[in-house]
């Protein structure tokens, strides 16, 4: 994994973890029902952050579903407590496949922007699902942000911090992955590949707003180290995204999804362990 900064130890995080889930469960749901996910069915969580959709897919597969929720960081998810769910402390590129496999529905929401080898985490879900399965992955993209911010400061400050993550953190455009993530996807050979991206109009304070508020204030060190904004910037980009009067188009989150084929696939092949 790469350095990812959102640790879980920060007195913050669940709070910015919380305010995005309730920006973009709504949407990952819509996609999630439009999949058909219901009783029975066996998942794959990657990612899971606080356990927002885990938790969902939890009383969606009911008693004879099973859910498996992995992430590097598990303070929040021990939090959840279901008999259908399986918790476990996996890094998606380096570890095995997890147990319970394989599965009907793989996810990941906002996760592949933040790995190096991108098309190897991929190729690793799309070995855990059974032949028929299907994958839905989920990825932003900040290009409504960067060029279309009613706020000068929001947006210089996000163009500086995008900057400092290409400096600091070596990914050269996790904020800007969502346009890739449909050919990534397609590359895998999967069926049926699509994409839909989604939009909102984001008001200071919201769900949206406050997420990236504590991201920027998370990661206010990168940014002004390498001299490319000043503290007092970072600070009236804080008090604009906690503003109510303002609003602008929130990241663009592209939701891509698909199905293995029947007889498995190529791609998945590459990615080593597969189950019978």
């Amino acid at each position: 994994m790469s350095n990812y900064p959102f640790d879980q130890a920060w007195d913050q995080e669940r709070t910015r973890l919380t305010a995005l889930e309730q920006a973009l469960d709504p949407g990952t749901i819509r996609h999630l029902e439009a999949l058909g996910v219901g009783p029975g069915w066996r998942c794959w969580e990657v990612g899971a952050g606080a356990g927002s959709i885990a938790a969902w897919l939890c009383q969606c597969v009911g008693d004879e579903g099973h859910v498996v929720a992995t992430d590097l960081e598990m303070t929040f998810l021990e939090r959840l407590s279901y008999p259908n769910l399986a918790l476990l402390r996996h890094d998606i590129v380096a570890d095995d496949l997890p147990e319970g496999g394989p599965f009907d529905l793989v996810h990941a929401r906002w996760v592949l922007e933040w790995i190096p080898d991108r098309r190897k985490a991929l190729a690793r879900m799309v070995s855990a699902l059974k032949p028929g399965g299907s994958l839905l992955v989920e990825a932003s993209d900040f290009v409504t942000l960067y060029h279309g911010c009613q706020s000068d400061i929001v947006r210089k400050v996000l163009t500086a911090f995008a900057e400092a993550a290409r400096r600091v953190l070596g990914l050269t455009d996790h904020s800007q992955y969502g346009r890739r993530l449909f050919d990534d996807a397609r590359a895998q050979d999967l069926l049926d590949v699509e994409a839909l991206g989604r939009v909102e109009m984001m008001r200071g304070g919201g769900p949206h707003c406050t997420s990236l508020r504590l991201a920027i204030l998370k990661t206010a060190g990168f940014a002004i180290k390498s001299d490319a904004i000043r503290a007092e910037e970072v600070e009236e980009a804080l008090t604009r995204l906690n503003d109510p009067a303002f609003a602008t188009m929130s990241a663009i989150t592209i939701a891509v999804w698909g199905r293995r084929p029947a007889g498995g696939s190529e791609g998945a092949a590459k990615a080593g362990k597969e189950w019978s």
